[in-house]
């Protein structure tokens, strides 16, 4: 194994032993039943999954990072893949939070981009798995992106750092979209991150720190396509019942969201421009429209956003900060989705201890 770690084998079970310099020795057991060719899964000393080596992931990041830093785009898009890549090495040692960051994610068929962004912002977030969770909710997708999530992105599912969703959405509605991503995360506190954004390095960190030094609100918009970008307490976004339903399928509904937070008593919003954490893969309005339903096939984006803009600012004048009252629930039913079905009874492993490398 190197100068890191050995592999033996007692008892019949393959037993790895690792240790790091300033960390306590740690000691893993071959998962037998779920490794496989390209995948390795560790057990720790109870018989709980602890470790996954996803080669399927790597290869996927490394696609994923070639892709995004050959398109053209306005401003050149900056992966920070060795510094991700790093992450699973183990040169970062992973962190921790007095709080929790659900970054919430929507998709429907436009895996083009989800493949692009999501196996990079994996790569970012891995250091932070312990308290940070993203969460993406796929509304009935037929490109593939259910099959993507649960087989390329199986390592972050099985460590908790991703969790996948399936909903029943006919025609695409981005405020009922992001109602739903929004309600299945539990978090203190929630990042709407369309599914063609970059998060970059550190980013959950910086929203937390922005959040507990006065800010109570931020959006992230120094880039093209960050606009959506809103981090905030879930406090609030409950209180202010999240995006406005009740409007075009597209446009304003972030803007929205935004002036509404800015409206709560002692709000302190802050806009945030930074080239680090406002990336986008470049999209077309003609791409933003796509998969809304038929009867708005003669309204462009463009109308549709000026629209609802000029609806939200009436509502906002008239006192209307809260929203979606005729709804119980905000959003649509969401069903979590596992690669693995029922949990696997495990078993116990002969003499090893609770210890585990995290």
């Amino acid at each position: 194994m190197g100068p890191l770690g050995q592999l033996t084998v007692e008892g019949g079970f393959v037993r790895l032993e690792i240790w790091r310099p300033r960390r306590q020795r740690g000691v893993l057991w071959l998962d037998v039943q779920e490794s496989k060719g390209r995948r390795v899964a560790w057990l720790d000393g109870s018989g709980r999954s602890a470790d996954c080596w996803d080669g399927c992931l790597l290869d996927t990041v490394r696609k994923a990072a070639r892709w995004v830093e050959e398109t053209p785009c306005p401003h050149r898009l900056t992966t920070w893949l060795d510094e991700g890549l790093s992450h699973l090495r183990g040169d970062t040692e992973v962190t921790t939070s007095q709080f929790t960051v659900g970054l919430c994610i929507t998709s429907m068929n436009r895996l083009w981009q989800l493949r692009r962004a999501l196996p990079l912002n994996l790569l970012q977030c891995w250091p932070h798995r312990q308290w940070v969770r993203i969460h993406v909710v796929d509304f009935g997708s037929s490109d593939g992106t259910m099959d993507f999530l649960l087989n390329r992105c199986r390592v972050a599912m099985d460590c908790d750092l991703l969790r996948v969703y399936r909903a029943d959405l006919e025609f695409w509605h981005a405020s009922v979209a992001k109602n739903t991503a929004h309600a299945v995360a539990d978090e203190d506190i929630l990042v709407n991150c369309d599914g063609d954004n970059l998060l970059g390095p550190g980013f959950p960190q910086d929203v937390v720190l922005r959040l507990t030094t006065g800010s109570t609100g931020l959006q992230y918009e120094g880039g093209l396509g960050t606009c959506g970008r809103i981090a905030c307490w879930r406090s609030d976004f409950d209180k202010i019942r999240g995006y406005d339903e009740d409007c075009y399928p597209m446009g304003a509904q972030d803007i929205d969201l935004r002036d509404r937070l800015e409206a709560l008593p002692n709000a302190n919003f802050q806009r945030v421009n930074s080239t680090k954490y406002c990336q986008a893969i470049p999209n077309s309005q003609e791409d933003k429209i796509v998969n809304c339903a038929p009867l708005y096939g003669q309204v462009r984006w463009g109308r549709m956003d000026t629209i609802n803009r000029r609806m939200f600012k009436w509502r906002l004048q008239g006192g209307q900060v809260v929203r979606n009252l005729h709804k119980d629930q905000i959003g649509v039913p969401a069903i979590r989705m596992s690669p693995l079905g029922p949990q696997a009874v495990r078993r116990g492993l002969p003499g090893c201890s609770a210890s585990a490398v995290d």
